[in-house]
């Protein structure tokens, strides 16, 4: 009996002296949340409405997530049925119906409107499209700058701020 008791004790002894020589690795796990579903070259989206076309989306290239797209040199078109707004930039990212642009944004209306900025944010729920990066509207001769600019659509109006304008006045005949 007292040689199992001996025999037991240094065998528990053993891996009492393994374990504290040798601690097991503490692996850092990693999770993957923001894996892409689907990549396409050439990118082009409709989305139709019960009234039919609403928006087109074209692109160089999409990449799809789970809760947004991102296209490069993407191509917007918001075709509401009181107007047609086209938005051009490098890159863009579609997320809950809101649109954002950056890199040599154009954005123009059927009805003549453009301007040109860095940077700009486009909701579809609101019409609104906003930059705070300063910009450049072109009126048909007349040219407007500022630093702030928030676009209307279904009003039609522009806000602004630090504006800086040349404007061309018609000589009465």
């Amino acid at each position: 009996m007292i040689n199992i008791n001996i025999f037991l004790t240094f065998v528990f002894s053993g891996l009492l002296m393994i374990f504290l020589f040798f601690k097991p690795l503490k692996l850092k796990e990693q999770h993957f949340v923001d894996v892409p579903q689907l990549e396409l070259k050439n990118f082009t989206m409709y989305e139709f409405t019960p009234f039919g076309l609403q928006t087109y989306m074209l692109g160089s290239s999409g990449t799809k997530y789970d809760d947004r797209f991102i296209v490069k040199d993407i191509d917007y078109t918001d075709k509401s049925p009181k107007y047609i707004a086209n938005m051009q930039a490098q890159k863009g990212i579609y997320k809950n119906d809101i649109v954002t642009l950056e890199g040599n944004v154009i954005y123009s209306r059927d009805n003549g409107f453009q301007f040109s900025t860095q940077k700009l944010v486009y909701n579809k729920k609101t019409s609104q499209a906003v930059s705070n990066v300063g910009y450049t509207a072109n009126i048909g001769k007349n040219v407007v700058k500022g630093s702030y600019i928030k676009y209307n659509n279904n009003l039609n109006r522009v806000y602004s701020k630090d504006i800086d304008a040349i404007y061309q006045l018609q000589e009465g005949k």
